[in-house]
């Protein structure tokens, strides 16, 4: 008769979550994961065979729990360049508010990609179907913004590519001065409320 795991896998994974967010995949050990866990590698390698399946299970959780709920303004009143401006307001709130020790982390799939994006075939396409994820969201936006006459529909792509490198560019910037990141994200908001008065 198979033995019932006695801890809640989701915490565990939550757990060494925070740990490759703050350290990076390569440079956590399985001792870190021990410490943070609090179970012993046979366990870790019992419930998830070795390291890199539970990086890919804090990836997911980190999809779920931290960029969906920032992605949920694009689903909050009328679609156009004030879902954009919200956005990036969002994000400016977060970096100037968070703890400073969590803004530094940056973003994990960010992270992931100047770590493992060239050379990890699993981590390159995380870091794809989030960028594809935000710029079809943004597009979205700027398509109904060129609809209402706005903005001109020929400058839909490119201020789309515009706005998904602010992005990176603030969640980058966020790791070295969360401040400045913060008046990224702001300039980026204002810049998006320009062209509604333009």
């Amino acid at each position: 008769m198979a033995r019932t795991r006695a801890f809640d896998e989701t915490e565990v994974v939550r757990k060494a979550l925070g740990v490759f967010w703050t350290r990076g995949y390569e440079a956590t050990s399985l001792a870190d994961l021990e410490e943070a866990t609090g179970l012993n590698r046979s366990s870790l390698y019992q419930a998830f065979e070795n390291k890199r399946v539970l990086f890919s299970r804090a990836v997911a959780l980190y999809l779920q729990e931290v960029i969906t709920p920032r992605l949920a303004v694009f689903s909050q009143g009328p679609v156009g360049l004030g879902q954009v401006t919200a956005y990036f307001e969002s994000l400016a709130t977060t970096m100037a508010t968070a703890p400073s020790a969590l803004t530094r982390r940056g973003c994990l799939l960010v992270n992931t990609a100047t770590e493992l994006g060239a050379h990890d075939v699993e981590a390159h396409r995380a870091v794809e179907d989030y960028r594809a994820l935000l710029h079809g969201h943004l597009t979205k936006c700027l398509d109904a913004a060129a609809r209402a006459g706005v903005v001109p529909k020929k400058t839909v792509a490119r201020r789309v590519e515009l706005l998904v490198g602010s992005v990176i560019g603030v969640l980058v910037t966020a790791r070295l001065d969360p401040s400045a990141a913060a008046k990224l994200a702001r300039s980026a908001a204002s810049e998006v409320e320009s062209w509604a008065e333009a």
